[in-house]
């Protein structure tokens, strides 16, 4: 009982001094944290996990770190590694990762990430294991017109998209899935069989589309306007090095009455595709860059 008398008494008489000390040590082991961190390192290996992820190279304009431990890439451009004169895949305004101190605690390799390109915004969280990295995020109001993967094709393609995705990429290939919806879209320049058609407006695009190494599987998107209606199946292939990329699409719809006085040349020349329901379909294939379009 004595002892811990005495014990209360110190603990009394010294109890700034003690509080001051551990302040003390909880200040000096931030800074030196902030000081002996890692910071170009972790910066290369960021960079580096991305390309080697993706199969690109990356260039940024500017980079700069975020307190308490993050980075803030600016003008980041993803290029096709090995491909003639290297053409850009992606540009990205803006890219942030923040690694939560929790994270680091618990050695747990998550870390929130956010971007800003092509006039939308991307959040998600990214898990980096060496033999498993999961990407998770949801997306808005990207404009795709800005695309660069998008203005090599032969069809112009304009709205809005908003959606979500889970992608695992194992041993360099990227596998997951991908839920889009498009407000407010068009298609045009659209050729068919020789014909140019009008634009097409599109006030609602959505559904899936499954992602395995190069190809994308779309699971039925769906469609539709005021005069028509339909969807899209298929796989899209893309360019990869020295591998060509390929489409092998189907097209189903059908349209309504101003649309068949507008499209009554073409309608005829695809006429023995339409079902009992009333659908035509168009098959899409070949090189992305100049497509077969035909029934």
């Amino acid at each position: 009982m004595k002892s811990l008398s005495l014990i209360r008494q110190f603990l009394r008489r010294n109890i700034k001094a003690i509080i001051g000390y551990i302040l003390f040590c909880i200040a000096a082991f931030v800074l030196f944290f902030i000081i002996l961190f890692p910071r170009e390192e972790i910066r290369e290996r960021i960079i580096y996990e991305i390309e080697k992820s993706t199969s690109t190279e990356i260039r940024t304009a500017s980079d700069k770190w975020l307190f308490p431990v993050g980075l803030k890439f600016t003008g980041m451009e993803l290029r096709n590694r090995g491909a003639i004169n290297n053409p850009i895949l992606a540009r990205i305004d803006r890219f942030e990762i923040d690694i939560p101190f929790g994270s680091i605690a618990s050695f747990s390799p998550v870390s929130n990430i956010a971007a800003a390109l092509y006039g939308g915004t991307v959040n998600g969280t990214l898990t980096m294991r060496s033999d498993n990295r999961i990407l998770k995020a949801d997306w808005a109001n990207i404009d795709v017109t800005r695309i660069e993967r998008l203005k090599s094709v032969p069809v112009t393609i304009e709205g809005k998209v908003s959606g979500d995705l889970v992608i695992r990429l194992a041993a360099n290939k990227p596998e997951g899935q991908i839920r889009i919806l498009v407000k407010d879209g068009k298609f045009g320049k659209l050729k068919v069989m020789g014909f140019t058609l009008p634009d097409i407006p599109l006030d609602e695009l959505n559904g899936t589309v499954d992602i395995k190494g190069n190809t994308l599987s779309l699971k039925e998107l769906r469609f539709k306007n005021s005069d028509i209606k339909g969807s899209i199946k298929g796989d899209i292939k893309l360019a990869s090095g020295s591998e060509p990329g390929n489409l092998d699409l189907a097209i189903r719809f059908s349209v309504g009455e101003k649309m068949k006085v507008q499209y009554q040349g073409i309608l005829s020349f695809i006429s023995q595709t339409k079902d009992r329901e009333g659908y035509y379909t168009l098959h899409i294939k070949g090189d992305p860059g100049k497509p077969s379009i035909g029934i």
